[in-house]
């Protein structure tokens, strides 16, 4: 007859296990929490740098647009542009607002490199070198008016071969269109 010894474990382990098993879920479950708050700030951080990112091309847009009109249509008065976003659902109601300064000239100088400006070509008309200034501020709207972001940008565009107009020089009179344009 054989004898099974058996072996008794001491008292002070039964549990133990349990306890190991616990701890290690807790741990996991911390971690799993934390990596799941780091992904959701990093979620946030991405749309709100999208955001940004739109902002600023809508405000550059608008000084494209302000020097295509006084280079196309010598048109030099301030406008206000208002687009849908269509990449956001309609009931959201999010668009963006283009306020464009005057386009205004502030230094004009003899163009050093117009061949134009010999005497005796193209009749007595003086071309110049002019630097205008324009601000544009681009907001972001959405349901309601509530403005989600908002970006001024200025500019300086030198143009030469130019011609200025007149009307180009009837903001600076304006306290109320000077005011618009910062640098």
């Amino acid at each position: 007859m054989s004898r099974v010894h058996r072996h008794r474990r001491p008292a002070r382990q039964h549990g133990s296990a349990y306890l190991v098993t616990l701890l290690s879920l807790v741990v996991l479950t911390i971690i799993g929490l934390s990596l799941s708050l780091v992904t959701q700030t990093e979620r946030q951080i991405g749309a709100n740098e999208r955001t940004v990112q739109r902002i600023f091309y809508a405000a550059d847009s608008g000084i494209s647009a302000a020097t295509a009109r006084a280079v196309i249509t010598f048109d030099y008065s301030p406008r206000t542009y208002e687009l849908r976003d269509e990449d956001t659902p309609s009931a959201l109601d999010i668009r963006h607002e283009i306020d464009i300064s005057p386009f205004v000239p502030l230094l004009s100088s003899p163009c050093n490199l117009c061949e134009i400006n010999r005497a005796g070509m193209y009749g007595a008309q003086n071309y110049y070198r002019v630097n205008h200034g324009v601000t544009v501020t681009a907001t972001r709207r959405g349901l309601g008016d509530v403005v989600l972001a908002q970006k001024g940008l200025s500019a300086m565009v030198d143009l030469q071969p130019w011609r200025p107009a007149p009307e180009a020089y009837l903001p600076i009179t304006d306290p109320e269109q000077a005011r618009k344009i910062k640098f």
